[in-house]
């Protein structure tokens, strides 16, 4: 979830904990030379992170912007720390205006005053403290079998079902604030209690326009609901629409890239040969690049996709997926190409 990544990044930043920079990867960077880009940078991967004399990850993202746009002459789409990798370093993800990004549509600023009343918003404020307390002791995996998240650690799957009562007897204002408030928080907390709401087209119609949301958190907890609401029922996930997610792989927010490949692990499971046709015209490029970034986790949807796009079994593939054997699954690809 983004919000613990921000609340960790500002606990190191803040000299509460330290750690060591994993990986430095890039999207969108078609026709940039990575290297170069990371030789600009005062750290390296593998130095203690934050460097010395960092007050503030706003600081910390200026200096990268800074160094981007000096080496490139253009300034990065997108700056995110993220934790964690497999040996609990930090990750930056920076997005580039590469060849392989495109501009995507978002909707406009609603103008509407509309807002949830001070229980909803404390509740949610609980429910991220509770997560975070979850994923800080290692507790933070979670039952999806419904079709909304119930996170195993107590405190959190409380908050989470106390969500779940309200969503289910307050849909319409759920759906007033999502669509129409000006208030991009309380967006946010509604797309994420519309997850917990009455499974319906009109639950996925809401959540599929605010994952256009102009707001990328909001865009971010609209696509983690639809994801749940598809991996737990493929009835309901043929009611999603393909197309616009694979315009999300190619926006300039990482966040976009790691929702939308996600949701199309669960939209590409039938293998409808139009719909991988449309990823190989439309988003080969940016799935190489997702596919190819050193966190198994975060490539490992994209290995999935490439490798249904080349036709490769199930089965097959699923080995390749979990071997790390990404050279395989590219070399599938080229005789199509």
């Amino acid at each position: 979830m983004k919000i613990l990544a921000q609340l960790l990044i500002v606990l190191l930043l803040t000299g509460c904990g330290s750690s060591v920079l994993g990986e430095i990867e890039f999207f969108g960077y078609k026709g940039f030379n990575q290297d170069a880009i990371r030789a600009a940078f005062p750290f390296r991967e593998g130095d203690k992170f934050p460097p010395p004399g960092m007050k503030s990850s706003d600081q910390l993202k200026q200096i990268i912007n800074d160094r981007v746009k000096q080496t490139i002459g253009q300034e990065p789409t997108d700056v995110s720390f993220v934790c964690c990798d497999s040996q609990q370093r930090f990750m930056v993800y920076i997005g580039l205006p590469g060849e392989s990004n495109r501009p995507v549509v978002f909707n406009p600023v609603p103008t509407g005053d509309i807002r949830f009343p001070a229980t909803i918003v404390k509740l949610r404020e609980e429910f991220d403290n509770a997560w975070t307390e979850a994923v800080l002791k290692g507790k933070s995996t979670e039952d999806d079998s419904q079709g909304y998240t119930l996170t195993d650690y107590p405190a959190a799957r409380n908050k989470e079902l106390a969500i779940r009562e309200y969503a289910m007897s307050n849909e319409e204002l759920i759906l007033q604030v999502l669509t129409s408030s000006s208030d991009a928080r309380h967006r946010q907390i509604a797309a994420h209690a519309l997850g917990y709401g009455r499974q319906s087209n009109e639950q996925i119609d809401a959540l599929v326009k605010a994952s256009f949301d102009i707001d990328k958190e909001v865009r971010n907890d609209a696509i983690r609901a639809l994801e749940v609401l598809a991996g737990a029922k493929p009835d309901l996930a043929q009611r999603i629409p393909v197309k616009p997610f694979i315009q999300l792989l190619r926006s300039g927010a990482w966040s976009d890239h790691n929702k939308a490949v996600l949701l199309l692990g669960s939209l590409t499971r039938p293998r409808d040969p139009g719909v991988l046709q449309e990823l190989r015209a439309e988003a080969l490029d940016t799935l190489v690049e997702m596919a190819t970034w050193r966190s198994s986790g975060h490539a490992y949807e994209a290995r999935v996709l490439l490798g249904r796009i080349a036709g490769i079994e199930e089965k097959r593939l699923n080995e390749l997926v979990e071997a790390g054997n990404i050279d395989a699954i590219l070399a599938a690809l080229k005789p199509a190409q």
